[in-house]
């Protein structure tokens, strides 16, 4: 891709290096007025990250080799956030604070940045010492594909410049991208949820629609299912809220309230539970109308720019067909229900079924002719035989955790990219979990990574001789890539842990 809003074109003769960071998922963080953090927050590394881009500066000028930091998509969590005053809107905007419009989402990101000096001076400091700065969107940060919310991150950013003395250009190191970063034969990088059955949207290209009036519908109507329940649930949870980007994660999360916080489930499926199937009823019942035709319009023309600007043409379109389409929250609500009745079914024919093998067993008991103490302890032990077993199906189905989900939709996704794109290196985030998986290509073999989070991850089970935050990023030069973790104790990078899956 080439251009202002996008990269590309003949690949460089000496390419810079990439380093590549996922999943910050920064809030409104520290708040001056109240020397707490925000109820949401869940990114408390701001020192952290500052001595990260503080080590990468002085590795690049040591090496003489320059590098951009490319910020792969919720980096901003313009979603787990504390809702600002909704003025005059109806229930949801007062309850859950206004759609996200440009303005509106302009704001939170000042908010945030308000928030988060550290973070902001960090990205300063990279710009100042003569490196890129490259921003992606995710399904949590959409929004940065609208010029007013990058005005906001660019005006932060000038700030911080200016006060380090760096000169008037270094600002135009910040880049932005409204979907991928792809250097031919080299690399290519997106956030990665819109191979997520639970977080795509069908019309994710959205940069025209910043000062249009159907913005706000669109951000309603075309919302992810795992969006939806983070707008709507999971930020009633506050402080104990973590990130939960998969079914598998989902279920996991629920365990832990069900066995640690039941009050607090309970408390918020009541007082949330009529609201969110009222809303899902009216997404559901709602029809194709002008908002979809003006966003599936919006999407395509952004679409044939994209293809065109970037020389990929028919490819980029196929690319864009690999997304999991469909997948907005009522279609999904909808998906969930029909489970839920073949669940209710089930457990109703189990029931059934043990009433019927209680009452036999009971006539039985009744048809022995023994004496009343004998029939008294076989009537204990059928007492204990169904008790234990109802105990132990409970128990089952509270801890038992559900494999991954085959296939994984992103590994599959990244195959057909490094086929159709022809890269050496394609590049993930999205799922909070680091992994390195080798792509069989018949010109030669390709590499998936998966870059983790920087927050604190709810999904791993596995004893393993880790931090609870692993401040994970991948490190691209020239063809080859490492994925490393930052070491905030070493000051320095170490590798990640990672084992044999076992599959072959």
């Amino acid at each position: 891709m080439s251009g202002p809003d996008a990269r590309g074109g003949a690949e460089p003769e000496a390419p810079r290096d990439l380093v590549v960071v996922s999943d910050l998922h920064l809030g409104r963080g520290f708040n001056a007025r109240t020397k707490h953090w925000h109820r949401l927050e869940t990114f408390f590394y701001d020192e952290d990250f500052h001595a990260f881009c503080d080590w990468l500066c002085r590795d690049s000028a040591a090496r003489g080799a320059p590098f951009a930091l490319v910020l792969n998509g919720d980096v901003f969590d313009l979603l787990r956030i504390e809702p600002e005053p909704a003025g005059d809107g109806g229930g949801p905007e007062r309850r859950f604070g206004p759609l996200v419009t440009a303005p509106v989402a302009a704001r939170m990101v000042r908010d945030i940045l308000r928030g988060h000096p550290a973070f902001a001076d960090a990205l300063a400091l990279v710009l100042a010492a003569g490196d890129e700065v490259i921003l992606l969107p995710g399904n949590h940060d959409l929004e940065l594909q609208w010029e007013p919310v990058r005005e906001e991150l660019r005006g932060a950013l000038a700030d911080r410049l200016a006060a380090r003395g760096a000169p008037a250009e270094a600002l135009g190191r910040l880049r932005f991208e409204r979907w991928f970063l792809h250097e031919p034969g080299r690399v290519w990088i997106e956030h990665g949820c819109q191979y997520d059955p639970e977080n795509a949207f069908r019309f994710p290209l959205r940069r025209k629609l910043a000062g249009s009036p159907e913005a706000a519908t669109v951000a309603q109507r075309d919302m992810p299912f795992g969006n939806f329940i983070q707008r709507y649930l999971y930020n009633a949870f506050g402080s104990i809220t973590f990130i939960v980007p998969s079914s598998r994660a989902n279920y996991r999360y629920f365990r832990f309230l069900l066995t640690n916080q039941p009050r607090l489930l309970l408390s918020v499926v009541r007082s949330h539970g009529p609201f969110l199937v009222q809303l899902l009823r009216r997404l559901a019942r709602a029809p194709a109308a002008a908002w979809q035709r003006v966003a599936e319009r919006t999407h395509a023309e952004e679409l044939e720019e994209l293809a065109a600007r970037s020389g990929l043409g028919e490819r980029l379109h196929r690319i864009d067909a690999l997304k999991c389409v469909g997948a907005d929250a009522a279609q999904a609500a909808s998906g969930l229900f029909r489970q839920s009745m073949k669940l209710a079914a089930g457990t109703a024919l189990v029931t059934v079924a043990g009433l019927l093998v209680w009452t036999s067993t009971w006539r039985a008991l009744d048809s022995l002719m023994v004496g009343f103490a004998w029939k008294t302890l076989l009537s204990l032990a059928l007492y204990l035989i169904f008790g234990a077993t109802l105990l132990a199906a409970l128990v089952a189905a509270v801890l038992r955790v559900p494999g991954d989900e085959p296939p994984r939709p992103l590994g599959a996704a990244a195959e057909r990219i490094a086929d159709l794109a022809d890269v050496p290196l394609v590049v993930f985030g999205h799922t909070h979990e680091e992994g390195v998986t080798r792509i069989a290509r018949a010109d030669g073999d390709s590499w998936y990574f998966n870059t983790g989070t920087w927050i604190a991850v709810f999904t791993h089970d596995v004893m393993l001789p880790r931090d609870p935050v692993q401040y994970t990023f991948l490190r691209i030069r020239g063809k080859e890539a490492d994925l490393l973790r930052w070491s905030p104790g070493r000051a320095r990078p170490t590798p990640v842990v990672l084992l044999e899956s076992g599959r072959r």
